[in-house]
């Protein structure tokens, strides 16, 4: 949520930038199996309440400096900060938490990945952006490389509608980021990173309230075992806060466009910790899709830059 700075970093600021950046793709990638890790005893609506109430009550506190100015903020620029705050957490982060119930951690980042993708199309949807042939053609082929993992590399599963459902949300989460993303461009100029940041999360945390209580009324309640524990601790503090915060400094250094690529990073942190954590194995319709995936993106960027 940081802006580009306009000076040339030096050597050792663009490589303390590059550094948390990869952090921030590493703690990223933790959400997944983490997510995925305490999925029986953590229900996704109050996963996703929980990261955000903790990551508010951090954030809060480290922008106490800027208390004077939240009344005025909310009330100037509540809109923005409300459709941020839903498109980050109760249409991002549940329906995430909710795939991770029934699809591997590795899989999920995979899908993940299509991340630039929904944000072309949604730009073209929304803000009306013309895409050329070549775009279409990128997004064409990195929808396939998603479907092809959808159908676990079966395509004749496609016909009898034999989807993992959980593919469908991880899928759905991705494009409430894409979404989210785009509406970053309305965010408020006036507004530190920080601020920003932390009223977002008061907001998130107060739009997944309703789930928590939703499912708590339905018998689905939070288990506190000690992974439990830990899960939520490491999702808040690490996915959430120290997340944003290495990400934004890094791209307050690098630019948001020299950062992008950091993002694929998770691609590659989210198998291991997969596989070391979990126990899962990076199959072959996983390599198909991924690789149509990035082709497709390589394909977009070459075109837009043409």
């Amino acid at each position: 949520m940081a802006s580009s700075g306009s000076a040339e970093p030096g050597l050792r600021a663009t490589l303390i930038a590059c550094g948390l950046l990869t952090l921030a793709a590493a703690f990223w990638s933790g959400n997944w199996v983490f997510g995925r890790l305490v999925r029986f005893d953590a229900p996704p609506g109050s996963l996703t309440f929980s990261r955000w109430f903790i990551a508010a009550l951090v954030l809060i506190v480290m922008c106490r400096r800027d208390w004077p100015s939240f009344p005025r903020v909310l009330r100037e620029h509540w809109r923005v900060l409300l459709a941020l705050a839903l498109f980050a957490s109760v249409l991002q982060h549940y329906p995430v938490y909710r795939g991770l119930a029934s699809t591997t951690a590795t899989t999920a980042s995979l899908l993940n990945a299509t991340t630039p993708v929904f944000i072309l199309l949604i730009s073209w949807i929304v803000l009306r952006e013309r895409l050329g042939p070549a775009v279409v053609a990128g997004v064409a082929v990195s929808l396939c490389g998603a479907t092809w993992i959808v159908a676990r590399g079966e395509p004749a599963s496609l016909l009898g509608l034999q989807l993992a459902i959980g593919d469908l949300w991880i899928l759905l989460g991705t494009a409430s980021w894409a979404v989210y993303t785009v509406c970053l461009r309305w965010r408020p100029s006036d507004v530190p990173a920080r601020v920003l940041v932390a009223l977002v999360a008061v907001l998130s945390s107060a739009c997944s309230l309703p789930l928590a209580i939703g499912e708590h009324l339905l018998g689905q309640s939070l288990v506190l075992t000690p992974a439990v524990v830990a899960g939520i601790l490491y999702i808040a503090l690490g996915s959430t806060v120290l997340g944003y915060l290495c990400w934004n400094r890094g791209v307050q250094v690098l630019g948001a466009n020299r950062a992008g690529p950091f993002m694929y990073l998770m691609t590659v942190f989210t198998p291991l910790m997969g596989w070391a954590f979990l126990g899962e194995h990076v199959e072959g319709f996983h390599l198909v899709g991924i690789v149509l995936v990035f082709s497709g993106i390589a394909l977009t960027h070459l075109a837009r830059r043409g």
